[in-house]
């Protein structure tokens, strides 16, 4: 889904139903802030105002989130490419979820187990070495979370 081509068709419809986008924004109960971001394309409308936008456009979902006007002939056809975006979309978001659990639970792991170790040996270096040693893992951790993230967001 093309979040910019949807907001510029939000904005031609708002238009030509005569409604600024503070009065818009009044029929759904949200500020006219949340009706900017959709249509400069920061952000979409959350599913619970949607069918409510989609009346007072006077549009369907379908073509809301296609970001034009569908032919019925075309009806069918746009509404599997966006259920299959719409999978997509939630497939990455649950992936990145799982990763950032992965890293979380890595990073207290890695924090507890240096903390054990280094009650448990006395030299200052070996505690040293253990700090060092937890420090890098860390690092890595994070390094794995970014590439990975990074590399969710470019499939889009």
């Amino acid at each position: 889904m093309d979040q910019i081509k949807i907001g510029k068709f939000i904005s031609e419809c708002r238009k030509e139903k005569g409604y600024t986008q503070v009065k818009l924004a009044e029929k759904l109960g949200i500020t006219n802030r949340a009706v900017s971001k959709w249509e400069t394309g920061k952000s979409l409308p959350d599913a619970s105002v949607m069918i409510e936008l989609c009346e007072l456009l006077g549009i369907n979902v379908n073509e809301l989130l296609t970001g034009e006007k569908v032919s019925e002939e075309n009806y069918k056809r746009k509404a599997e490419e966006n259920m299959v975006e719409m999978v997509k979309k939630n497939k990455k978001s649950k992936a990145e979820i799982i990763i950032t659990l992965l890293i979380i639970i890595s990073i207290v792991i890695d924090s507890v187990t240096g903390m054990i170790l280094s009650k448990m040996f006395t030299s200052d270096e070996t505690r040293a070495a253990i700090g060092i040693m937890s420090f890098v893992l860390l690092l890595c951790l994070v390094g794995i979370w970014t590439g990975t993230t990074l590399c969710l967001k470019n499939k889009k």
